[in-house]
């Protein structure tokens, strides 16, 4: 693979006692390209997706972040890769509230800028009419809205997103894929993301990664994928 590689992992293995569900994973993903994750359930996505984070102990195997070794507790490489994998939100406290309390934690953004930062984030995801309203009160669709801003927060050169797609209606679909498109062109961020719905997959994958069984069954990019009218159901099975 050409270019600038931000993501590099050799050998990623992970078992569950002793049950293989990663096996021997390695791949590269270039900066500035989304890449499309898929496979049958039990296939090993999350448990991917967690290890690429840090959250997943016991793992073996390498992850190299702008070409140094990826460490769970280094909090500068923490800070510039974003995540939608397993949010929790503070239902009682509002949505600014929830974003201010990230921010904090972080301390990668100055005091000074995380009024100002908050507000472009809930604009740029559409919730800025509903900043002062309690998490409780929101829709499935609106806290999804809200996880994205979670996860940009920092400004993230990396992006990981399991099921972003999930439980939302066709319009809050589109307005997301939007917002990872504008991410991508305008940040140059780089987007992991597993979706079981193939349609978006089609839509807004730069390239295709399926998993079957722990192992990658198949990598390349998208436009060659449906040059060759490969089927990405075939590839799943």
């Amino acid at each position: 693979m050409k270019g600038n590689i931000l993501l590099d992992v050799r050998h990623l293995k992970k078992s569950y006692k002793k049950f293989p569900v990663l096996k021997d994973v390695s791949f590269q993903l270039e900066q500035g390209r989304i890449l499309g994750l898929i496979g049958k359930n039990g296939a090993g996505k999350t448990t991917l997706m967690k290890s690429l984070l840090g959250l997943n102990t016991g793992c073996q195997g390498t992850i190299y972040f702008r070409g140094k070794q990826l460490s769970p507790g280094d909090e500068v490489m923490k800070s510039e890769v974003g995540s939608l994998v397993d949010v929790i939100f503070y239902d009682d406290m509002t949505a600014y509230e929830n974003l201010e309390i990230v921010l904090r934690l972080t301390e990668t953004v100055p005091a000074a800028r995380r009024k100002k930062r908050i507000k472009e984030l809930l604009q740029f995801v559409g919730l800025e009419n509903f900043s002062q309203k309690n998490v409780r009160s929101f829709s499935f669709g609106m806290k999804q809205r809200l996880a994205l801003a979670q996860a940009i927060l920092t400004e993230p050169a990396l992006l990981i997103l399991d099921e972003p797609f999930v439980g939302l209606d066709p319009i809050g679909i589109e307005d997301v894929k939007t917002l990872l498109r504008r991410l991508c062109r305008k940040s140059q961020t780089t987007i992991i993301f597993s979706s079981h719905q193939l349609t978006e997959v089609c839509d807004l994958a730069d390239d295709i990664m399926v998993l079957k069984g722990g192992e990658i069954c198949y990598f390349d990019t998208y436009s060659h994928t449906k040059e060759q009218q490969t089927s990405l159901v075939d590839l799943m099975r």
